[in-house]
Parts: structure tokens; sequence; C-alpha cells
């Protein structure tokens, strides 16, 4: 099982980002044209000056690469409920295939 981070913003922007928090448990994809947020279909086009920005969302994926989970945020749930998303990637895979990397990737920080 792998966990990956997409973001539009650029690889300089991840670097920077993964650098402040102290290093990333997972990988962050540039995807600077924008062509995943499409192809998932995750762009938002509800706000003016928000086109192109991705809504927050997680796909659980089988290894065929089929979405098997999603989750996207609402204003109801901001943030998707860590063991929620646990439960279902333990579904496809080892009972401790995610474990404690992928909990505290998804956990928020706190702000020194």
């Amino acid at each position: 099982m792998a966990l990956y981070g997409v973001s539009v913003d650029s690889v300089y922007s991840h670097q920077a980002f993964s650098k402040e928090l102290g290093g990333l448990p997972f990988e962050l994809i540039a995807d600077f044209e924008r062509k995943m947020v499409d192809a998932w279909g995750v762009r938002r086009t509800d706000m003016e000056g928000y086109d192109g920005v991705p809504r927050r969302t997680l796909f659980i994926l089988d290894p065929e690469m089929k979405v098997r989970w999603r989750w996207v945020t609402s204003p109801e749930q901001r943030l998707p409920d860590t063991d929620q998303v646990l439960a279902e990637a333990r579904k496809l895979g080892p009972a401790d295939a995610p474990g404690k990397r992928v909990r505290a990737a998804m956990r928020p920080k706190k702000k020194r």
C-alpha cells in the first residue's frame, strides 16, 4: 500500500511545505498543469477565482487502480475521519498495511 499527496503547487512549494513540517512520510506529486485534477474530477468551478484549484479529496485505489473509496471535503466535514480512512484502506491490504505513518500524516500539525 502506498500513500501519495497531489497538489497543484510546484515542486519547490512542496519542498518548502515538507521542510516546514519536518518532513512527510509520503511523496507529494506536483500537478501544476492540473491534469490529475481534471482526470479525477476534483477541479473547483463553483467559486470565482478558484478555477483549477482542487477540492481536498482522498481516493483509495485497489491494485488495479480502480477507485474503491472516495472522500471529498465539504462545509460540514473539512477533514476526513482518520479512522474511517484507515478502515477502508485495510479492506484492500494486510491488517498492518496502513499503520502509524498514515495516521500521523493525516493528523493536523499543531502550530508552534
